[in-house]
């Protein structure tokens, strides 16, 4: 019953399920994600390319805003930053990506780019090691 009261519910089960399954999953740490991809960036040679595009996907999320402290991190890497936000602005706005602005040729037709092909072109410049 100190259950229900707690979370002002009636219903004694429904408080119970509550506690034991909460209603939402709960985030992962923006916060970790950005510390590794400062990491990942410290050693670009060390780290593939594919493991680095999976932390930057990560910590790029849109469902999550990164606050100034959790940012911190990255600032030593204006690139990535950069990055992040062209990413990011893509990610809430598809139809004005930045991919959609690119294309490459390839056999004499100019082919779209899509998000993953745009974001491991963008990785290739910061030199990580290449897909094994």
């Amino acid at each position: 019953m100190r259950i229900a009261i707690k979370y002002s519910m009636d219903d004694v089960q429904l408080a119970i399920a509550r506690v034991i399954q909460p209603i939402s999953p709960r985030p992962p740490c923006i916060g970790r994600a950005i510390g590794q991809l400062a990491f990942i960036a410290e050693f670009p040679s060390h780290i593939s390319n594919g493991i680095a595009t999976q932390v930057f996907t990560e910590a790029s999320s849109i469902d999550f805003y990164p606050t100034a402290d959790e940012l911190k991190p990255l600032m030593a890497f204006p690139a990535f930053v950069a990055l992040m936000v062209k990413y990011r602005e893509g990610l809430k706005n598809p139809v004005k990506a930045i991919w959609q602005e690119d294309g490459y040729w390839d056999e004499g037709y100019l082919v779209e780019m899509d998000e993953s092909t745009w974001l491991n072109t963008q990785f290739e410049t910061f030199g990580f090691k290449p897909h094994a």
